[in-house]
């Protein structure tokens, strides 16, 4: 009877304050029930009965879910005569009774009760129905777009558009580089334009905005800004942001403005010294929401959204549906539909993005760098992403000096990094190193690459770096850089974003110098014809003298190569170096090591064992074999030695799988440093866990920089995960292990 009472109290609370309007998950079975708001205000006391009994139950430990479905059928019968009654009524996916049973908490992105339409590059099999042309909008909308190229949506564009345009609240969760400010604007603009027609007066100067853009960075606002100016310049749209003056902002809201783009910090700047008015916004847009929450606009923007007028149509953008969006939906939006652009899949970036990945010495990174941009990035834009302010500036450094190169982050000043900005979206050089925080919110065309010169400190962010390229549908690369010891967390990076990495080799010479050639060729394509006549006459005479060489030369030299490049070890992109495999013919009685490598070699000339750097077994059951490094004089001429027939030894342009050093720590693999002596006292070990101090420790979620991680099982790292999952948006598990895939 007490547990009753407990219950009937706790119930009766519940449907007063309408908390019975959402699901009410009982923490002693874990079971869920739905009471919609509208049936607890027709029916207040059988609601209270109902909550009460499940928690009595629960309390127990029962499971009364099918008893009560069957005691109310005759309820929900009776309440089926009108729309409004069946509207009181809580809806499940697959069910309309009352009460909907799922295992566990509520880890859903949405709720159940919520429309959904979930949609993917497949949705629309008839190509007319993405023309931008059959969309009725107007004529010189539909003119501007095909300026720009753009004569028909993406099916997951065409999703946005229809409800949007019929005036629907919306809740879209999208990747990153879908194209969704597109779907958006254009409703925004057709209903503005419509405006104008119908009533002359409102575009009177010092009007105030119709549509209400909040974006959480300056660079993604500016991003929305571009994209309603070049879709619509009949129309005003003015962006406004912090770490510029506020006085030109408030003269261009002065004038009068149809729609307003900014972030929210200077959105309220605005409000408060009465230079933007709300009163008259029509339609609100919240970009990347869940990015809002991360960079701390929450507060902002339920400030900002408080005063905004009751009869709006609101439309929600956000990748992931943390709390804190799923509160704003509920409060905010009215009916909202949800179009799910993700769908069930755990991956967050675009189909377009090929993921590559390549294990690099950390003292070769830079130069290895270098290559990885000529051989893949050669003829479009590169985006190149580190850990700190200094790695940025030292990278450009390096890079500036064979590519067209430049820095951005926190440190560079807003004017210079517009400036910055404005250059690489226009070409004028091709290679953009920038920091996470620097680089938040860009969209730049046509990038070809990015590369994470480091390991990012979380899935999210690695997730945010790689979709800067294959935007809109179009193709692009990611390169991860990782070092040896970095091995299980490039893994983690697989488990936790729901990715696969291609492994591939840092680029041989011959590869890099084939792309400077074609890199050359189109840097020839762009020169002004009036330029190139200036230097027709010297080319003449140079062809006439010297032949296709001299033209061969400047594309060389053009190219960044006046002399051959010296050779650089496979093993650890030394330069100076040659990688050499040997192979033992004859059956050894134990398996090969660097101590045999070192014996081999000192049988057949001392000068290339006291010169050996670095040796690495090779893992393969065939043979028994190793590789290691050479001077490239003494390589040279170790070759010529005379040698016993079953050690082979060869000069290679590609390593063979290498065993782990993680896996044969005591077979000596990777011993006997540069110049180390024979007898043990020059031996060194590069395996991650050695060196002063004791092995690293890095964090449990396997996202530290170093790559190293406690020697626990599998099952107990899992178990331990201390991140978020990218599918339910909860913590404790992978998105590879989460249940709702």
């Amino acid at each position: 009877m007490a547990a009753m009472s407990a219950a009937v109290s706790s119930a009766s609370s519940l449907c007063r304050t309408g908390g019975a309007g959402a699901l009410l998950a009982t923490s002693f079975t874990g079971e869920k029930v739905h009471v919609s708001a509208g049936f607890v205000s027709a029916f207040p006391t059988q609601s209270v009965q109902i909550v009460a009994e499940a928690l009595r139950d629960g309390v127990s430990g029962s499971s009364p879910w099918d008893a009560q479905r069957a005691s109310l059928a005759s309820t929900e019968s009776s309440l089926s005569s009108t729309s409004m009654e069946r509207s009181a009524i809580a809806t499940d996916y697959a069910s309309t009774s009352i009460f909907g049973l799922t295992d566990g908490l509520d880890t859903d992105e949405f709720d159940d009760e919520e429309e959904i339409i979930r949609v993917d590059n497949e949705s629309v099999d008839d190509e007319d129905e993405l023309a931008v042309a059959n969309l009725g909008i107007p004529q010189a909308v539909v003119d501007a777009l095909a300026k720009r190229g753009i004569e028909k949506l993406f099916p997951i564009q065409r999703a946005v558009l229809d409800p949007a345009m019929q005036g629907r609240d919306l809740i879209g969760r999208a990747k990153t580089g879908t194209g969704k400010t597109l779907a958006f604007g254009i409703p925004i603009i057709h209903n503005i334009l419509k405006a104008h027609e119908a009533d002359r007066t409102s575009r009177r100067s010092g009007r105030a905005p119709r549509a209400l853009v909040l974006a959480p960075t300056r660079e993604l606002a500016k991003q929305v800004e571009r994209e309603f100016m070049e879709s619509a310049p009949m129309l005003s749209t003015v962006c406004v942001y912090g770490g510029v003056s506020i006085t030109t902002q408030q003269r261009q809201l002065q004038r009068g403005v149809d729609v307003a783009v900014g972030t929210p910090g200077r959105i309220i700047d605005l409000i408060e010294r009465r230079s933007l008015s709300l009163r008259d916004v029509s339609y609100l847009v919240l970009d990347e929401a869940d990015q809002m929450l991360a960079v701390g606009f929450e507060e902002d923007v339920e400030r900002i959204l408080e005063q905004m007028p009751e009869e709006r149509q609101s439309m929600l953008f956000s990748a992931t549906m943390p709390n804190w969006v799923k509160k704003l939906s509920k409060k905010y939006l009215k009916s909202p539909l949800t179009i799910d652009l993700v769908g069930d899949s755990n991956e967050k970036l675009a189909e377009g993005i090929k993921m590559l990945a390549v294990c690099i010495p950390p003292a070769a990174k830079r130069t290895v760098l270098n290559d990885l941009i000529s051989v893949h990035g050669s003829v479009g834009k590169t985006i190149v992403f580190t850990q700190t302010k200094r790695d940025a500036d030292d990278v450009a450094s390096v890079l500036g000096r064979t590519l067209g190169c430049e820095a951005l982050h926190g440190d560079i000043t807003q004017s210079q990094r517009e400036r910055t900005l404005a250059s690489f979206r226009e070409g004028r050089f091709s290679v953009l190193v920038a920091t996470d925080v620097a680089a938040r919110g860009l969209d730049i065309p046509n990038v070809d690459l990015v590369v994470h010169y480091e390991i990012p400190n979380d899935p999210e962010t690695f997730v945010h770096r790689s979709g800067r390229t294959g935007r809109a549908g179009k193709d692009g690369t990611a390169i991860l850089m990782f070092s040896e010891n970095q091995k299980r967390t490039m893994r983690n990076i697989e488990m936790d974003v729901g990715c696969k990495f291609t492994l591939m080799s840092p680029p041989q010479m011959e590869e890099v110098l084939q792309a400077s050639s074609k890199a050359a060729k189109a840097v020839i394509q762009r020169v002004n014809p009036d330029v190139a006549n200036v230097f027709l006459s010297t080319a003449e005479k140079l062809l006439e003298k010297e032949g296709p060489g001299a033209f061969a030369a400047a594309l060389a030299h053009l190219s960044g190569f006046s002399q051959l490049p010296a050779p650089r070890s496979l093993i650890t992109h030394e330069e100076g170096l040659i990688t050499l495999r040997m192979v033992r013919t004859e059956e050894l009685p134990r398996a090969m090591s660097a101590r045999m490598v070192m014996g081999v070699l000192a049988d057949i000339w001392d000068a290339a064992a006291d010169n050996v750097g670095k040796i690495r077994i090779i893992d393969d059951p065939k043979i028994q074999g190793a590789v290691f490094d050479l001077p490239q004089e003494i390589a040279k001429e170790l070759l010529t030695k005379p040698r016993r027939e079953e050690d082979v030894i060869e000069s290679i342009k590609k390593l063979p799988k290498l065993v782990d050093l993680d896996g044969d720590r005591g077979r000596g693999s990777d011993r006997y440093g540069r110049f180390g002596s024979r007898g043990g006292s020059g031996m060194r070990s590069s395996s991650p866990r050695g060196g002063r101090g004791g092995p690293s420790r890095g964090r449990d979620s396997g996202w530290s920089n170093d790559g190293d991680r406690s020697g626990r099982r599998s099952s107990e790292r899992r178990s331990s995960f201390a991140g978020v999952c990218f599918i339910c948006n909860q913590p404790g598990h992978r998105a590879a292990d989460c249940k709702g895939q």
